[in-house]
């Protein structure tokens, strides 16, 4: 503490504007991270405790999402690493063609894949009624499971992309020269390197699954699962105290994966390090043929899937009735034209979250990678904090922090863009960690040398040498709060209409068409703004940088 204490007196007497950036971080994330979360943390008394652990209900409920835990996770992490594989490694045909399906997915609102399974694979489905004349329910755990491994396996396909990538190729080569199959190649080499990326892409999978609100809302039906609990509780029945609790007992596997990943990251890290000085010429491995024809068939099979669930959106907003009458319509177009506020919103405050998001992520990585302040630790670990909070368990936080005077936020625009920003802090925070982490501190020497401030430097050199990274970081919390619903959805309200709700409710109405009109104009804007920012920043947005994250 008395450290400490000498470390505010220094940065006083000679950082003064560095203190004040440090005050300001500090502020922010002890207001809107810590204090939201002791708060949900000491809203349940016993009585709710006693009631969440004892009812059957709530028992089955949480035995359903440690099943559909385990599933997506495992299928999504499977899939996306046999993709990323496909593309990077094994050279599949196609494979430029192959690596834009998972990056479109990242652009479309993980529920929108729980919407399309519906119009495809529902009772009155285009592919499972209309022309194959069965009357198939996609409702349950089965469609559950689908609708989140094709949401969440572009996550596993970018980290382990960026992995795949960077294992250097001599020591594949030096395997097969000493005997080794191609099979033992995999085994024994090339997968053990991407270990800690694995464990990256777990830790996300499993939180996104963990909070995912949308799809087991659309397809989940009587499969009730902790993250559908906590907001019919909130919404319903205004039980504060047993959603606070329901939100909690989804805090304890995160944690857990959370503190699991961290731990065998720090110890894996050096053990799997293999970038050197210099990159080596030596091509990869060979990948078996059968391997390889094999790879291309499943990157076929989900290309293919994807583009019918895609089209099968645009096709409901131009149909008459979903599974009645399929007569093309303008009507459905013509209703977004007229409720364009929500899409509005959800554009503006995505893209005011994301520069929230990019400067706190860029501030906070200085601090505690380069700046020396005092309870850097405790910095780190408040910006990650977020990364094992499920979004749900957020949502009803920032309900119960901010419901009241003198902080009366809920239903205001200021608390969902903050919303947004907290909920993808830590990967925006690991993108601008890795980038400093690259930087040679002497740089920082040399300008501290000619007089320059830390905050200077932060600046005037660090901030435009890390370039891309905040590019990545601003591009990533765009494009997922442009379609987030887990959090934000406990903080609408009738003022502020954001087109992920909206879509969410028609849905639930069973105006499909309507739904389906508004989730193509949705991703349609989303893309319109990604090309716009594209050529604005030209090469410099790499979609490689949002492979740090896993690092």
């Amino acid at each position: 503490m008395t450290a400490g204490l000498r470390s505010f007196g220094r940065l006083w007497r000679y950082d003064r504007g560095l203190l004040l950036a440090y005050g300001l971080a500090s502020l922010f994330l002890l207001a809107f991270v810590v204090a939201p979360l002791v708060r949900v943390a000491l809203e349940p008394t016993l009585a709710d405790w006693r009631q969440v652990l004892t009812t059957p209900r709530w028992q089955r409920a949480a035995l359903n999402t440690l099943i559909t835990l385990v599933l997506s996770t495992a299928s999504s992490l499977a899939l996306g690493t046999a993709y990323a594989y496909a593309v990077t490694r094994a050279r599949v045909p196609g494979a430029r063609l192959f690596a834009l399906v998972p990056l479109f997915l990242l652009i479309t609102p993980p529920f929108v894949a729980g919407l399309s399974f519906i119009l495809l694979l529902g009772r009155r489905g285009l592919l499972t009624y209309q022309l194959l004349g069965l009357e198939a329910s996609i409702y349950g755990l089965h469609g559950l499971w689908l609708a989140q491994t094709l949401s969440f396996f572009p996550v596993a396909y970018l980290v382990l992309r960026g992995a795949f990538t960077a294992v250097d190729p001599t020591l594949e080569q030096a395997a097969r020269g000493l005997g080794a199959g191609r099979r033992a190649v995999l085994r024994t080499v090339t997968l053990p390197l991407v270990t800690p990326a694995l464990l990256a892409a777990a830790l996300f999978i499993s939180i996104g699954v963990l909070g995912d609100f949308g799809n087991p809302m659309l397809v989940g039906g009587r499969f009730q699962v902790l993250a559908t609990a906590v907001y019919t509780q909130l919404t319903g029945w205004a039980s504060f105290g047993t959603s606070a609790a329901l939100g909690l007992l989804l805090l304890v596997p995160a944690v857990v994966l959370f503190g699991a990943q961290q731990w065998v990251q720090a110890r894996t890290r050096q053990r799997y390090a293999t970038v050197g000085g210099r990159s080596s010429s030596l091509p990869p491995v060979a990948v078996a043929p059968a391997l390889r024809w094999a790879l291309f068939a499943l990157c076929l099979a989900v290309t293919l899937f994807v583009g019918a669930s895609q089209a099968v959106v645009l096709l409901g907003a131009l149909t008459n009735l979903w599974g009645v009458d399929f007569g093309l319509t303008l009507e459905h177009v013509r209703y977004v034209l007229g409720h364009a506020a929500g899409l509005g919103n959800s554009l503006a405050f995505a893209a005011t979250a994301a520069v929230v998001c990019t400067a706190v992520s860029m501030l906070a990585a200085y601090l505690v990678q380069r700046a020396g302040v005092p309870f850097r630790r405790g910095l780190d670990l408040a910006t990650l904090l977020p990364a094992a909070v499920p979004g749900t368990l957020m949502g009803v936080a920032f309900v119960l922090a901010f419901n009241q005077p003198p902080v009366k936020l809920t239903g205001t625009a200021v608390i969902i863009v903050i919303g947004m920003a907290v909920s993808y802090l830590p990967v925006g925070y690991r993108i601008c960690a890795a980038a400093i982490d690259q930087l040679r501190p002497s740089l920082d020497e040399s300008a501290a040398n000619l007089g320059a401030s830390k905050l200077r430097t932060l600046l005037t050199i660090v901030a435009p040498l890390s370039r891309q990274a905040l590019l990545a970081t601003f591009v990533f919390c765009f494009v997922q709060s442009v379609g987030t619903l887990s959090t934000v959805i406990f903080l609408v309200s009738f003022d502020t209409p954001l087109a992920s709700v909206s879509i969410l409710n028609l849905a639930d109405q069973g105006r499909w068409g309507r739904a389906a009109a508004l989730a193509a104009a949705l991703i349609l804007v989303t893309m319109a703004s990604l090309a716009l920012l594209w050529s604005l920043a030209g090469r410099s947005l790499r979609a490689q940088e949002f492979s740090r994250a896993g690092g």
